[in-house]
């Protein structure tokens, strides 16, 4: 039973970690701490519950196809126009996008929840070593990790790799070395629109059902578990994501049953001691950078 939980829990901090990741991106390049990703997960998500029936390859492609398009239209249409704004500005229009993008959900889509078996596969438990594990765990530690990877060597091993982390580390001499602003900022954008149709199929299968808000929870979360872990460097956001969904899922597997329900409380009162006692993150040396 404790092996399960603890497999549970590191599938649950896998998956709060990839969306910690998509924030981290687009914040190192931008300083921009965007909660309509939430929305960009949603689109996927419901992509997902309505084409599922047309087979899993063309799915799923379509999912990350709409996740990526939507991430590269925000940032075409709002946030290129704002690139020259302060952090504050850029954070309250990524509010705002979050609950336009909501009511266009709802017009869309209906408040009604919308279901499907997405992969019902996945939801079977298999039996290793005597402990009996959901596919699902296994599953997304597995493509988390690979999707890590990927990134970790497009990252170091890539010319456009190397551009996202040198315009991430300094974006105004980052340009002056050459650097083409709008090419990698869109890259970026991007990356984390198909991190955000990742994180969607996991939680797809998990519930199978989506909603208008369906993104917001895990958004706030992972945007939480970067900022204690250190959101201005993309391994300490990861890790940071990682810590808070491995905490919110050990809570839930062993906080009494009147008290689960209030899990997040109990996440959000450690945030706040860590970044009284360390605003910088728990990662990070010194102060967070601020976009030249």
């Amino acid at each position: 039973m404790i092996i399960q939980g603890l497999i549970d829990a590191i599938s649950t901090g896998a998956l709060y970690g990839l969306a910690a990741l998509g924030i981290g991106l687009v914040f190192g390049v931008m300083r921009l701490a965007n909660f309509a990703h939430g929305e960009i997960i949603t689109i996927a998500a419901y992509t997902l519950v309505l084409t599922w029936h047309w087979g899993a390859v063309i799915s799923l492609a379509l999912a990350i196809a709409a996740s990526v398009l939507l991430a590269l239209v925000l940032e075409f249409a709002v946030f290129r126009r704002m690139r020259r704004a302060d952090a504050s500005t850029l954070l309250i229009a990524s509010f705002g996008l979050s609950f336009l993008l909501q009511r266009v959900y709802e017009i869309v889509f209906g408040n009604n929840v919308r279901t499907a078996a997405v992969a019902p596969g996945l939801a079977r438990s298999v039996e290793i070593g005597g402990v009996r594990v959901q596919m699902l765990s296994l599953v997304t530690i597995v493509v988390a990790g690979l999707l890590l990877l990927v990134l970790h060597q497009f990252l170091n091993r890539s010319s456009l790799g190397l551009q996202v982390q040198a315009a991430s580390t300094d974006f105004a001499t980052a340009r002056l070395l050459g650097v083409r602003a709008n090419k990698v900022i869109a890259l970026t954008f991007g990356i984390s629109g198909a991190l955000a149709a990742a994180v969607a199929f996991a939680l797809v299968v998990q519930t199978g059902a989506v909603s208008p808000t369906f993104g917001v929870n895990i958004t706030v979360l992972a945007l939480i578990g970067a900022v204690i872990g250190g959101i201005d460097k993309l391994g300490s956001a990861v890790v940071g994501g990682f810590v808070v969904g491995f905490v919110s899922s050990i809570l839930t597997s062993y906080l009494p049953g009147d008290v689960v329900n209030f899990r997040n409380a109990f996440v959000f009162a450690v945030v706040m001691v860590i970044l009284i006692l360390k605003p910088s993150g728990l990662l990070v040396r010194g102060p967070v950078l601020e976009r030249a």
